[in-house]
């Protein structure tokens, strides 16, 4: 009984121990133009080997007609439907509705009348359909190993993008009028006040402001980095900019923030040092 026991607690002790070891990374997140690159220089994907990762479409509403690889010798794909095969001309084609890609990497096969790139990567090309039309999306694959920083793409519509936000400008003081005015209300005798009862801070509260300067602070960075060069209007890390400003001001704290929006950390350190000494 007793060594029934410990096998029952071994287990137990195993089973939560694997699944730790077993949590996946968060997904990473596009949306459609950015992945277009219609207002980029494209996307770049690692895949991590023994990993794998999905391209998800499903949030655009869209379905894969056709995947190219620019060279199948060292990735594989699969998807959760029919594809429509090369020179195919039916319309109805791919009919299955695959919204999903699934590649991974493989060991390197040799075909005699295919080149390889030096480094492993390769590009892939996919072609969409929707109501809006058609639509073509290029990814760069990138083969690497280790832990993954994500094993899933996730697009989404461009319906989805938070709207720029305006910082307003900063008006110059005069500070010989602020002197003036100091002056004045220096000589005039403040009435007499009745003591008020200190006020109870709402922690909560305290949190909400906090992060609302965070935001600010981020958004000031982002115009200096616009000004210096640092970040071009409408590229990527100026779309992860302004996901993380509307995060802050929804509530979320730093670390989610980052996580959520995808923006580097060292960009965001750099937003928040620049905003606040502004």
């Amino acid at each position: 009984m007793k060594r029934l026991g410990f096998l029952l607690l071994t287990t137990l002790v195993i089973n939560a121990n694997t699944g730790t070891a077993l949590a996946l990374p968060a997904a990473r997140n596009v949306y459609s133009q950015d992945a277009q690159g219609s207002n980029s220089h494209g996307i770049d994907l690692k895949i991590w080997a023994g990993y794998g990762l999905t391209i998800n479409f499903i949030p655009t509403g869209e379905t894969i007609k056709q995947v190219w690889l620019g060279d199948p010798s060292r990735f594989a794909l699969t998807s959760n439907g029919n594809l429509c095969q090369r020179g195919a001309s039916d319309e109805n084609c791919g009919s299955g509705g695959a919204t999903i890609l699934f590649l991974r990497q493989i060991k390197p096969i040799s075909f005699p009348v295919l080149t390889s790139s030096q480094d492993g990567s390769t590009v892939i090309t996919v072609i969409t359909a929707s109501a809006d039309g058609q639509k073509q999306y290029q990814f760069q694959l990138i083969p690497a190993r280790g832990k993954p920083e994500y094993t899933s793409l996730i697009i989404k519509p461009d319906s989805d993008k938070p709207q720029p936000l305006l910082i307003a400008e900063k008006i110059p003081v005069n500070k010989n009028r602020l002197n003036n005015t100091n002056n004045i209300t220096n000589n005039i005798t403040p009435p007499n006040l009745e003591k008020k009862p200190r006020l109870t801070v709402n922690t909560s509260q305290t949190s909400t402001v906090s992060q609302r300067n965070d935001a600010n602070a981020v958004a000031y960075g982002l115009a200096v980095a616009v000004g210096n060069g640092a970040i071009k209007p409408k590229s990527i890390v100026w779309r992860q900019t302004q996901d993380t400003i509307r995060l802050l001001r929804r509530g979320k704290s730093r670390t989610e923030a980052i996580r959520l929006s995808g923006i580097p950390q060292e960009m965001f350190n750099k937003l928040m040092q620049w905003g606040q000494t502004q």
